[in-house]
């Protein structure tokens, strides 16, 4: 796994987001997977900027959901997919029969992780997956303890998820469980790039840098990956060796 420190998330952000045009002027029908959260938004704001000024073009793209709160799809508000589409999706050009959100309302949970499941296979896997980290080491809603084997799936939310997932809402819902990619649709992916940000974030990115590969902190599942890389702004690296 590479690991790169940024000085600042506005030239992190603009890294990422060349990233992803790269990814797009090499293959237009790539699949894209971007995390929904606080740590995506710098470079949603810089894609949208990009295609405003016709830099980047997502019209032959695909784009997959990441994860979904149980209960919650795109109609509810502060949902994962309310936040991709308010902050990214209604801004660019995807065309909307290749962008698939999950549905965490489905009358038959585990039909929907199999579709999702299959449309990832129909596009042959993920091209490029853009991953933020939570506050327990987790990867979309692959919480700790996770089998790293798995596909998408259904979760229990660990506390610490449970907790920091309120900042998204104006009430505080009963947040138990959320639909999500597993760690081997991840590891699958063909660019895999994990974006840590922020001084919060610095106490986790550090247990991650030091420890071994294990389920009890998913992040670190990436260290073994040739094809993933973290990056990180300097507030986040600060108790890092490399920060």
């Amino acid at each position: 796994m590479q690991f790169k420190v940024f000085p600042d998330d506005t030239l992190l952000s603009s890294a990422v987001a060349d990233a992803i045009c790269g990814q797009l002027r090499q293959n237009p029908r790539s699949l894209l997977c971007l995390a929904a959260g606080h740590s995506s938004l710098g470079v949603f704001q810089e894609l949208v900027r990009r295609y405003r000024q016709n830099e980047v073009d997502f019209s032959q793209a695909g784009f997959l959901a990441m994860d979904e709160w149980l209960g919650m799809n795109r109609s509810t508000p502060g949902s994962c997919s309310d936040f991709l589409i308010q902050n990214f999706l209604s801004q660019v050009n995807f065309p909307p029969e290749r962008v698939r959100l999950i549905d965490g309302k489905a009358s038959d949970l585990q039909a929907e992780c199999k579709a999702v499941r299959c449309s990832i296979a129909e596009a042959g896997g993920l091209d490029f997956i853009l991953l933020g980290m939570g506050m327990n080491g987790h990867l979309a809603l692959n919480e700790p303890g996770v089998d790293f084997t798995l596909s998408v799936h259904l979760t229990q939310l660990d506390g610490t998820t449970k907790k920091v997932g309120q900042k998204y809402f104006d009430s505080a819902p009963e947040l138990t469980g959320g639909l999500t990619i597993g760690f081997a649709d991840i590891a699958a992916a063909k660019n895999i790039l994990l974006v840590v940000n922020g001084e919060r974030k610095s106490q986790i990115l550090q247990k991650v840098m030091e420890s071994p590969v294990t389920n009890l902190l998913p992040a670190t599942g990436l260290k073994d990956l040739p094809n993933a890389a973290l990056w990180c702004d300097r507030a986040a690296a600060s108790l890092c060796p490399a920060g």
